[in-house]
């Protein structure tokens, strides 16, 4: 949870950095070619970075909860142009009413520099979007790493290989076979125990489960996920990560040390 906290927050401050640093760019670079005033020109700025940094937080979010690596080439240019014309229209309008607000007489400038406005936050836009994966990828090799040293570090006494997972499901007593779990996914303080029937909540941690699963038959392949080695259909790669396929129609996100424990799981 620190890590995470600490991850957030120094994403936010890496989000107000290029914020700044492109709106000042920006309003100098319109600034100086329509000869506006320095006050003119620092109002700009001001303006440009926070809408600049209200939008990286969006598309930050967008990135993070929407999957776009894993449609078709097609699919995935077709929402990065429908999310950039609709980030840049966003800031154009926001900059208008600003503008009329604040700076009517400017409105004229403003309307001629509009063509290669559009043209920059387009630019903008992809720069975002290329630092997140960036940063993403890094992020997790480096989260990747610390699990490794921290599991490397820890002792633990032998642990009993379980055969079956006890759930209650209303009054009653649900037994389900390890061998027909798909996959585990962390939930907050809660694991989600995923079959071809269901899922349901146990109260238990990833980690107790990696430890007492049948090491040949399931592999922890990201932070969040153990999934049943048998139940996976295939594993294809989407820009910079690598997505895992099962049984069931669903696709998971693999990290680096889970690429490197299934290619060692399945012999590849």
């Amino acid at each position: 949870m620190e890590n995470l906290i600490l991850h957030n927050s120094l994403t936010r401050q890496h989000h107000i950095f290029l914020s700044v640093l492109l709106g000042v760019a920006y309003a100098l670079s319109f600034g100086l070619s329509f000869s506006l005033s320095p006050i003119g020109i620092s109002a700009d700025a001001i303006i440009s970075s926070l809408l600049l940094f209200c939008e990286a937080v969006i598309l930050w979010s967008i990135f993070t909860y929407s999957r776009i690596e894993i449609l078709g080439f097609y699919q995935s240019v077709t929402i990065h142009i429908a999310y950039a014309l609709l980030s840049v229209t966003i800031m154009v309008l926001l900059e208008y009413l600003v503008m009329t607000e604040f700076s009517k007489e400017s409105l004229s400038i403003y309307f001629q520099s509009l063509p290669a406005r559009v043209f920059c936050l387009i630019v903008i836009y992809a720069s975002f979007r290329r630092y997140y994966i960036s940063n993403m990828s890094e992020n997790d090799f480096e989260n990747d790493e610390h699990a490794e040293i921290e599991s490397k570090l820890e002792t633990v006494a032998p642990i009993d290989v379980i055969e079956r997972i006890t759930v209650k499901v209303g009054t009653k007593i649900k037994v389900i076979p390890v061998d027909e779990v798909i996959y585990f996914k962390a939930e907050d303080d809660y694991v989600s125990v995923v079959t071809d029937q269901g899922h349901w909540l146990k109260s238990e941690r990833l980690k107790d489960y990696e430890e007492s699963l049948p090491s040949n038959e399931f592999a922890r392949v990201h932070r969040s996920y153990i999934v049943n080695i048998s139940k996976i259909s295939k594993i294809e790669r989407y820009g910079q990560k690598q997505m895992l396929s099962l049984n069931n129609g669903e696709q998971i996100r693999i990290s680096l040390t889970g690429y490197k424990i299934l290619k060692e799981k399945l012999k590849l």
